[in-house]
């Protein structure tokens, strides 16, 4: 089996990524001058693979929440040559290639060459049944069951629940990634009666249109655009609103569909498959 085997597989058996074939714009020169050049329009698809070659026979496959080096070199002592990376890995959130790397980048780029590994990038959120599984994986953990059916799963995740307190939810998402380097954005004793889990959050203003919505007072996000996102929370708060934003983490929050993606792909294919977890080198102090 070779790498764009696995691949292939993938496709078929998670579903089409979420925004393809629906026609979204394309960014503005406000959007492209604001985020610079790691900008990403909602229609623009990650999947597929970032570094080394397609056509590699597989010996083992590592799933991660990031291709971080760390994670290359352990997956190369376990005699894996290909890595199925949920995050960026290299310079921006798109994965482009640097004519002129600085040391850390190059040493990694040479690490994957020199090993004759593969690197998948998969993070797409798929709308087959095991694809939204995968999307799935974290908000089922804090406690949000039954999304409020939507369009497009790459919009974000709508849940309706019973009244608890953003502390619980906190906690939840605390034990659920092993990670307490969390910060939320309002009032920790908050009734939540609306969730949203944003899948997409690296673009400017992109939590706007679950931020708005009358149905959800706490959105959970990985990163944010801290000058519009946090001042719009903090905004609401103060005209009345019931508002909170809690950050999780964007490597943090791909851990569990990591897992759960290693699980399904286990199954699948004859080579071993492992999870490994992804550090994300934050502390909290």
């Amino acid at each position: 089996m070779l790498c764009d085997d696995v691949f292939a597989l993938i496709q078929s058996g998670l579903g089409p990524e979420g925004h393809r074939h629906l026609g979204i714009d394309t960014p503005s020169r406000r959007d492209t001058t604001i985020a610079g050049g790691s900008y990403r329009s909602p229609g623009e698809l990650v999947d597929g693979f970032r570094a080394g070659d397609g056509d590699t026979p597989v010996t083992g496959i590592v799933v991660a929440a990031r291709a971080s080096t760390p994670i290359l070199q352990r997956a190369k002592a376990m005699g894996a040559n290909m890595v199925i990376s949920r995050q960026a890995f290299l310079s921006d959130s798109r994965d482009r290639p640097v004519s002129k790397p600085e040391a850390a980048l190059a040493e990694k780029m040479k690490f994957i060459t020199d090993n004759g590994m593969a690197v998948l990038r998969l993070q797409d959120a798929r709308t087959g049944p095991a694809g939204r599984r995968i999307t799935a994986a974290l908000p089922e953990a804090i406690g949000f069951k039954d999304a409020v059916a939507v369009v497009n799963p790459a919009d974000g995740l709508i849940y309706h629940i019973a009244p608890r307190p953003v502390i619980d939810i906190v906690r939840k998402l605390k034990a659920a990634q092993g990670n307490d380097a969390v910060r939320l954005v309002g009032d920790p004793g908050m009734m939540v009666r609306g969730g949203a889990i944003a899948t997409e959050t690296s673009r400017p203003n992109a939590l706007a249109p679950l931020l708005a919505r009358p149905d959800v007072n706490l959105v959970v996000a990985g990163e944010v655009h801290e000058t519009e996102t946090t001042a719009y929370v903090l905004d609401a708060i103060a005209i009345g609103l019931p508002k909170a934003l809690l950050l999780a983490g964007s490597i943090a929050m791909e851990e569990l569909p990591a897992k759960v993606l290693a699980g399904w792909l286990a199954g699948k294919v004859s080579v071993p498959v492992h999870y490994l977890a992804t550090p994300e080198g934050l502390t909290a102090i």
